[in-house]
């Protein structure tokens, strides 16, 4: 009763995330997509367990002596191989997928190929040492792992945008980036941590809590921005609709300078550059 009691305090958090990214999809990606994604996210354990014990005979994350070389061994020896594989999954099944339609779809691709990760490894964890362990993976690692996967989603939006509006050399850096900043994300979260357990000062767990709060805070506000904006790819990136600026943002620009209704939420908007009703940008 209480390995099953276990497997359920692991599996919770999981189901709790994936619902929230799938609900803010107005338009919702097929079931047997998603669940193929999870699954492949999930056995992807296998593979990325093997090299990271082949790796860490070379670079051990047991080294806590030094900070950049720990930051520098986490990052080769895990944040790019758990990345990586994620990656691999989303780019192959997500990205060039017929159904990614909206650039939201890809951020909930990415995410269910991590929590498949985090549901496998978030069981081991958690039959190995206790509903304590569930618990502080719930507030942190779970969302950890989403949060990466957001950031993935992101850089593959924008990678797509460049895509269709022919920026091969935009779309080759926004690929780039979008496995090299959630991996750098991920060592800065797992050396932090691995820094701290060594017996580290303090203070480092202050440390790690700001570092984590910006996170969280930066990735959901990803996410409620680009779920707002529920624009057929093909149609508006074409058109110039959708753009990126030159920061990388994602931006909505009307055809008509003279638009007369949010394209989010209908309300009417003439005159204005952001929508007085729901605040959408309207540049």
């Amino acid at each position: 009763m209480y390995i099953d009691f276990l497997l359920i305090a692991a599996i919770l958090p999981i189901i709790g995330l994936g619902f929230f990214i799938y609900t803010k999809d107005v338009n919702k990606e097929p079931s047997s997509l998603l669940a193929k994604i999870f699954i492949l996210g999930f056995f992807s354990a296998i593979p990325v367990i093997i090299i990271e014990l082949i790796l860490d005979n070379f670079f051990s994350t047991n080294d806590v002596t030094s900070f950049h070389l720990l930051f520098i061994n986490t990052f080769i020896s895990v944040a790019l191989i758990e990345e990586g594989f994620k990656w691999l999954i989303t780019k192959k099944f997500g990205y060039n997928n017929k159904e990614f339609d909206e650039i939201y779809d890809v951020i909930v691709y990415a995410v269910f190929a991590s929590l498949g990760f985090a549901c496998i490894e978030n069981i081991l964890y958690v039959i190995s040492t206790g509903f304590g362990t569930a618990v502080i993976r719930a507030i942190f690692s779970v969302p950890g792992h989403a949060c990466d996967a957001i950031i993935m989603g992101y850089f593959l939006a924008r990678a797509k945008i460049n895509n269709i509006n022919g920026s091969k050399d935009l779309e080759k850096k926004n690929l780039f980036l979008s496995l090299f900043v959630p991996s750098i994300a991920h060592t800065i979260y797992d050396a932090i941590l691995l820094y701290v357990s060594s017996g580290a000062g303090w203070y480092n767990i202050i440390l790690f809590l700001i570092f984590y709060g910006f996170l969280v805070g930066v990735c959901f506000g990803i996410i409620n921005k680009i779920s707002n904006l529920q624009q057929n790819v093909n149609n508006n990136f074409a058109t110039g609709v959708l753009t990126t600026d030159s920061s990388g943002q994602i931006k909505f620009h009307p055809v008509s300078s003279n638009i007369n209704y949010c394209p989010i939420c209908g309300k009417p908007v003439r005159g204005y550059h952001f929508c007085p009703h729901c605040g959408f940008h309207i540049d």
